[in-house]
């Protein structure tokens, strides 16, 4: 009798599968995207536990009976990724980061498990690193140097092998980096294809369950700024850390976009140093120059919230004739069609011509601002460029546009004038329904809060007919 094939194909895009290659996903319409996967043969020792531990039907539980420990997260010592995390590390979680080569992940990594190593059992399974590459990285950090501090590092990249240790050695802690170079013997593709990638996960998580050790893998993103590999790969994991920014600079943002164990869009923010990631307490020194700073047209500054923080935010426009007939658009840090939006927006409700206009828009330091509260700071930030005219530094903006051109309340304003107040900021232009929800707060003393109703009325305050 013939052996039965149990490869199927798997788009990269969407998750749907085939059981035939097909040159258009079916079900997304991408090209090229379907990839063959080969179900797995289960690891012999997590089968046995599985066997053992079962009677031939589901255990049944009631919830009120279930208890959970105090102690259910581990700290790394690094607050600021505690908080991304939501109060430290979950025991039996996987936690995958990803982010550009060289921005900082194994030495985020590295300090995690130098620190962890103080009260449990570590271990560092490397397969794009020799060991001796490790130890330089370490000695860099001045982790070597911590006598509290020991855990074991090898450079095995065969996930079975990888999956007997750690049933025999039971450690509190595993770091796998990276994801795509381990392989698994049971699925007949290289290290690093869809199938490798989503079979060695599986594995790992299982194994994270069964024997409660938290694993943390690192994952290589593609141009497009994705996690390489299925889809799935993110499905199957417990939390999704990215870590944005540029490479070149010194700051790092690493963002949480998927968290089982707390909130997801909790930020932290790291600099790069020689010792390693340093925590950044202020976030909003890190977004703006100093307030007593020369002032320059398209300049603004407004308070942004990234899950439970806010800090200030410096967002820089530049308007300059077109040279070509087709003006152009381009951001760095925020949504580009929010952009033409907006532009549309000072067009038509508030008359400023930028038809023929070049108009750039860049987020200080690599931050994405994502949400429309930061709406009526990029109008404003685009007129002063476009009419020369200068914003003072301490003067902020906050609110939501309409199509209307009707200027909006937005969430936590409360919070956002709070911190305001933090950073000096003595003034600030908000949603005349807003100014009423708050006009008899405490939290507005010592700042000048003026309400407006419409984009046309923030334009000719700055001064432009």
């Amino acid at each position: 009798m013939p052996k039965k094939n149990n490869t199927i194909f798997i788009c990269d895009n969407c998750g749907e599968t085939a059981i035939n290659w097909m040159g258009k996903c079916p079900s997304c319409n991408s090209w090229n995207t379907l990839k063959p996967f080969t179900e797995p043969q289960e690891n012999n020792n997590i089968k046995n536990i599985r066997e053992k531990n079962s009677e031939g039907k589901a255990l049944l539980t009631s919830i009120k009976k279930i208890k959970t420990g105090d102690n259910v997260r581990i700290s790394t010592e690094i607050e600021e990724l505690n908080g991304v995390l939501g109060g430290g590390i979950v025991s039996g979680s996987v936690i995958l980061i990803g982010g550009e080569p060289g921005i900082g992940k194994s030495t985020l990594l590295l300090q995690v498990a130098s620190n962890i190593a103080k009260k449990e059992k570590v271990f560092y399974f490397t397969g794009e690193e020799s060991l001796e590459q490790i130890k330089l990285r370490a000695d860099r950090l001045n982790i070597t140097n911590i006598n509290d501090s020991d855990f074991l590092i090898s450079s095995e990249s065969n996930c079975d092998n990888i999956i007997n240790t750690l049933i025999e050695e039971k450690p509190n802690l595993a770091i796998i980096d990276s994801v795509q170079t381990i392989y698994t013997s049971s699925t007949n593709s290289i290290a690093g294809s869809p199938a490798q990638i989503k079979n060695c996960a599986w594995a790992l998580m299982q194994i994270a369950k069964l024997k409660n050790i938290t694993i943390f893998l690192v994952g290589h993103i593609t141009k497009e700024g994705t996690i390489a590999g299925p889809k799935i790969l993110e499905h199957i994991v417990d939390c999704v850390l990215y870590f944005e920014g540029d490479d070149k600079g010194i700051y790092r943002i690493l963002r949480a976009v998927k968290n089982r164990y707390g909130a997801v869009d909790e930020v932290g923010i790291f600099e790069m140093t020689e010792k390693g990631l340093m925590e950044v307490n202020d976030a909003s020194r890190v977004f703006t120059k100093v307030i007593n700073e020369s002032i320059f047209a398209g300049n603004v500054i407004t308070p942004v919230i990234e899950g439970s923080r806010v800090f200030c935010v410096e967002q820089e426009a530049l308007v300059g004739s077109s040279a070509f007939g087709y003006p152009r658009r381009l951001t760095m840090g925020y949504d580009q069609y929010r952009l033409l939006i907006i532009i549309a927006i000072l067009e038509k409700r508030a008359h400023l011509n930028l038809s023929n206009q070049d108009v750039y828009l860049n987020i200080a330091n690599g931050l994405n601002v994502k949400e429309t509260a930061s709406d009526l700071s990029v109008a404003m930030a685009i007129a002063s460029s476009m009419s020369g005219i200068a914003i003072q530094r301490t003067t902020a903006y906050i609110g939501e546009l309409g199509l209307s051109g009707e200027v909006r309340p937005v969430r936590f304003i409360e919070r956002r004038i709070k911190e305001m107040k933090k950073f000096s900021l003595k003034e600030v232009y908000i949603s005349k329904r807003a100014l009423k929800e708050i006009q008899n707060s405490k939290t507005i003393e010592g700042i000048k809060v003026i309400g407006i109703e419409h984009i046309s009325e923030a334009v000719k305050r700055l001064g432009i007919n």
